[in-house]
């Protein structure tokens, strides 16, 4: 036990000086950047008044070759060179305006750059003038040369005062580079030891490290597990999530239209004068509600199964499935004057869940109603067949069609609407897909723009 906590004191004591060698070499990093990057804008500054100087060389030589030759191909390096004059000082002001001993300097500059610009303009306006003597004078007096020798001066002040803040820079990185090398191979050495001791250690303590790497595993094959475990939590909370989504899609849409409906059929209760009439609408309205409220607890139920492949499977009898549906969109029928009819002559039944299958056929008789054209009057047909002792069920209409070339890949995606209608959601067609698919079945659509659609389901 004594060995063994040896072992870990060795093993931290590697981790501390890991993580010192580390800060450290950080550190001298980071100050010898700092020192690298004022050593480059110090070569900058260097590089920056030669460059002046050189401006303003040109600008004198241009100024006397044009003086001397009367040549105005001259003036072009002059100009040049007087006008980048600016760009240069305020490069240099730029550079040296957080350096409070060069402030000096620079103003001084400032004043001679300027001198020497006015003496070099005023001679070529003399010469323009005609007074070439008095020009060429102006140009080789005392205050002219003057005027260059302190610009000379003065730049060389700059240049010194920047070469020894190289010199320091270079020091101060020769400096940190050494200290870093000394901590280096020092610290090198100190972890060799300290391996070379938690070395013999380990040979020491072979079966005790052993058991320790054993109980490591055990503990990581325990993590494993965990994380196994967590994974699949993960991916159940992912697929009710899932689930409550298309569930709420589900409930607002396939609640959408009854509510709809049962509000329409109090308005034409409302509008309605005769008794008779009334009474009849009161019939249809509470057998709406009460259709109403059996769905809603169908939906309820659906959202208590833990997936949908559990939904609970019924024998059911498409005539009276249909016409549950029709009862609930009644008012939808009586306003657009459809005309439905249905045959279920050669499949009458299926088990299925009964939420799905109304939630189905209200969907696209809805679909059906809402895109009917305004062309003809609207029909649709309901049917079911078997083929190959498999159940179909085909909804047909005559209304406005989709260009399935232009929009068939996204027919049955969410939010997904092809005509322009307000009350279109864009859910309806892919709730519907999601069921039959939940299922086991597959849905199929044939259209022909402004001619109609047929939607076909294979149930198994």
């Amino acid at each position: 036990m004594k060995n063994a906590q040896s072992i870990y004191y060795l093993i931290g004591a590697t981790i501390v000086i890991i993580v010192v060698n580390t800060i450290f070499f950080l550190m001298q990093s980071s100050r010898n950047a700092r020192n690298y990057e004022a050593s480059r804008k110090t070569y900058e500054v260097i590089e920056t008044t030669n460059f002046l100087l050189e401006n303003i060389k040109d600008a004198e030589a241009g100024q006397r070759a044009y003086l001397l030759t009367n040549d105005t191909s001259y003036l072009r390096p002059y100009k040049e060179a007087d006008k980048g004059l600016n760009t240069v000082y305020l490069n240099l002001y730029s550079a040296l305006t957080d350096n409070p001993a060069q402030h000096k300097n620079l103003l001084r500059l400032n004043q001679f750059i300027k001198i020497k610009r006015d003496e070099l303009a005023e001679t070529i306006i003399l010469h323009n003038k005609g007074q070439s003597a008095n020009a060429l004078l102006k140009v080789q007096s005392i205050s002219s040369q003057k005027t260059m020798e302190e610009l000379r001066q003065i730049i060389k002040r700059i240049t010194t005062i920047e070469k020894e803040k190289l010199s320091k820079n270079n020091a101060s990185i020769e400096k940190l580079t050494r200290r870093t090398q000394v901590f280096s191979v020092i610290s090198n050495w100190v972890l060799l030891v300290i391996v070379i001791s938690s070395l013999i250690s380990i040979v020491q303590n072979r079966e005790k490290i052993s058991e320790l790497f054993k109980e490591v595993e055990k503990k990581n094959q325990i993590l494993e597990d965990q994380k196994s475990e967590l994974q699949s939590l993960s991916q159940d909370l992912i697929k009710q999530n899932h689930e409550l989504e298309r569930f709420a899609y589900v409930a607002s849409h396939d609640l959408r239209s009854p509510g709809v409906n049962l509000i329409a059929l109090l308005q034409l209760y409302e509008e309605s004068e005769e008794e008779d009439e009334k009474n009849n609408l009161m019939d249809i309205i509470k057998e709406v509600a009460d259709n109403l409220i059996v769905k809603l607890d169908d939906l309820i139920e659906m959202l208590r199964s833990k997936h949908e492949s559990y939904a609970v499977h019924e024998q059911l009898n498409f005539k009276q499935v249909y016409s549950q549906v029709v009862k609930n969109l009644s008012a939808d029928i009586k306003k657009s004057n459809v005309t439905l009819n249905y045959d279920f002559s050669e499949a009458p039944s299926i088990k299925y869940p009964k939420s799905y299958l109304e939630s189905i056929l209200q969907n696209l008789i809805t679909n059906a109603i809402k895109y009917r054209s305004t062309k003809r009057a609207p029909h649709i047909s309901v049917k079911t067949f078997t083929n190959n002792g498999r159940i179909f069920m085909e909804v047909r209409d005559n209304g406005l069609g989709i260009d399935l070339k232009k929009h068939g890949e996204n027919i049955f995606g969410i939010y997904q609407t092809f005509h322009s209608n307000t009350n279109s959601k864009g859910v309806g067609l892919y709730i519907t897909k999601a069921q039959v698919v939940a299922m086991g079945g597959t849905i199929e659509v044939d259209s022909i723009p402004d001619q109609g659609t047929t939607f076909t389901i294979n149930f198994n």
